[in-house]
């Protein structure tokens, strides 16, 4: 008898247990440190915050352009000598952006914040129409007199007799002299070539404000090649106090003093990853590290209605606050006078001082770490003259005068801890964007919106919000691939190779915030 053995049952494996364990991607975001309202002066302080509560945003988004609006005023008047005996000086313009995503608030916080700038503006336009106008009249009648003087002195030139007409003719134009034409006050330049923007900083010695909504757009033009000169000038420009000649056929020869430029602007977290990691690769002139008041802070999720009036008593407050710093005498404020130097200046007072040297003393030791990074190093290298320049203009806008006070150095201290904390995450995030694009396109695989197998291309062609750059894209997906979130397979084919990409089905059950 023939027994039938029954054939074995077939094993059924679990394909997805033949995947390895995709690991944890990098950390997305540093924390950063929040904006405490004791950091704006005393008379901005109420202001600030009644704008960020009404407008539901951080209070980064008012404080900052605030703080730069209020040393694009001071500028140059005032300057502080940080050291009890070198003439090491500091002036109180400001370089500063912001940071978030978009339809986070940014612009309207910032045009609220921006209003008494925008107000002087005005103001000064008006008066110089009306100054115009008596110009181009005294214009008129000069030019009136001379063609009525060139007439005389041609009849006399017919006289061989008449020896004394050259003489007489040099001291007649001498006495009639052209009126002076008025120069232009400006406080707030949205958009101008840099040779423009060379003669407004000519005509407004004690600073100037350049403010550019989207900030990178203006850094990213002056990468060009053509550009050179403009960023040459703009870099120039941070300094406060140097001069800065423009050699041009057209306009001639443009010579400014000393260029005191003051620039803010907004930009979106990605956009900024993208350009700093750019910028450094490509330039690493420091261009990006002056951007010293840098604000990215977290936004809420939670919106809070705040339907109300404003207040209008602070608002009144931080427009004589405005008023007293673009009106500031040095005399006033008890400022040192240098023969030698045209910026008046304070110094710390005791106690300040003291305080100071213990701070420096630490940023060294912290700049020279081998271990920090060389794009952070120099980042932090310039924080030796912006935190006295935080001081002096928190001390002047709290209607300070004399020395600095300890209090004043405080408050630029704690500026320095939170400015740190925000510099962090702004270039760690040069690693960490391509976590953001990776989380982006495995969001898109598992709502489906890609085929079981993909490339590159399929990803960035669709133009999808923050998957729209090729180089990105390829960077995300190769991280992906070695943290094991995707498999990559070669394929040869007539022309360039295709890499196909496929989910880890293990992946596909864990989530990416």
């Amino acid at each position: 008898m023939t027994t039938l053995i029954a054939p074995p049952e077939p094993v059924r494996v679990d394909i997805a247990s033949l995947w390895p364990d995709p690991a944890p991607l990098p950390s997305r975001l540093l924390p950063v440190e929040p904006f405490y309202p004791e950091m704006l002066p005393t008379g901005l302080r109420r202001w600030g915050e009644d704008i960020a509560s009404r407008m539901n945003v951080p209070l980064d988004f008012v404080g900052i352009p605030a703080m730069i609006a209020a040393g694009s005023l001071i500028g140059k008047r005032v300057g502080i000598r940080p050291e009890v005996n070198t003439d090491w000086t500091e002036v109180a313009n400001l370089w500063g952006a912001i940071v978030g995503p978009p339809g986070a608030m940014k612009s309207p916080a910032v045009a609220e914040a921006f209003a008494p700038l925008r107000h002087f503006e005005a103001a000064a336009a008006k008066d110089y129409e009306r100054e115009k106008e008596e110009y181009d009249n005294a214009q008129w009648f000069f030019d009136a007199q001379e063609k009525q003087a060139r007439g005389s002195i041609m009849a006399r030139l017919k006289d061989p007799e008449d020896g004394a007409v050259q003489f007489d003719a040099l001291n007649l134009r001498r006495e009639l002299g052209p009126p002076e034409p008025p120069a232009q006050k400006r406080f707030i330049v949205n958009d101008a070539t840099p040779e423009k923007l060379g003669e407004l900083c000519r005509a407004n010695p004690m600073g100037l404000m350049y403010h550019r909504d989207e900030l990178l757009s203006l850094f990213k033009d002056l990468e060009q090649d053509e550009k050179a000169t403009g960023r040459a000038f703009m870099m120039t420009a941070w300094s406060g106090q140097e001069a800065y000649t423009f050699d041009r056929i057209g306009r001639g020869t443009i010579r400014i003093e000393s260029v005191n430029l003051s620039v803010f602007g907004t930009t979106q977290p990605t956009k900024l990853a993208a350009y700093l990691q750019n910028s450094i690769r490509s330039f690493d002139d420091g261009m990006c590290q002056r951007l010293q008041l840098l604000a990215w802070p977290d936004c809420g999720s939670k919106f809070v209605d705040c339907d109300r009036r404003r207040d209008q008593e602070a608002r009144e407050a931080a427009m004589r606050c405005y008023q007293s710093l673009q009106c500031l005498e040095p005399e006033a404020r008890e400022c040192q006078i240098d023969p030698f130097d045209v910026v008046p200046y304070l110094r710390f007072d005791a106690d300040a001082q003291a305080a100071f040297k213990a701070w420096r003393e630490k940023l060294e030791a912290k700049v020279r770490d081998p271990d920090l990074s060389p794009a952070l190093q120099s980042h932090f290298a310039k924080y030796r003259g912006l935190a006295p320049r935080l001081a002096l203009i928190w001390h002047l806008a709290s209607e300070g005068y004399g020395p600095v006070t300890r209090a004043a150095w405080e408050m630029a201290q704690l500026w320095m801890t939170y400015l740190t904390s925000h510099a962090e995450r702004a270039y760690g995030a040069i690693d960490t964007d391509k976590t953001d694009t990776a989380a982006r396109i495995m969001r898109r695989v598992t709502k489906g919106d890609l085929p079981a197998q993909f490339t590159a291309r399929d990803v960035y062609r669709n133009c999808w919000s923050g998957l729209k750059d090729r180089e990105g894209v390829e960077h995300a997906l190769k991280m992906l691939t070695d943290y094991d979130w995707l498999s990559a397979d070669r394929q040869l084919t007539g022309g360039m190779p295709k890499v196909l990409y496929t989910p880890n089905p293990k992946a596909l059950k864990q989530t990416i915030h």
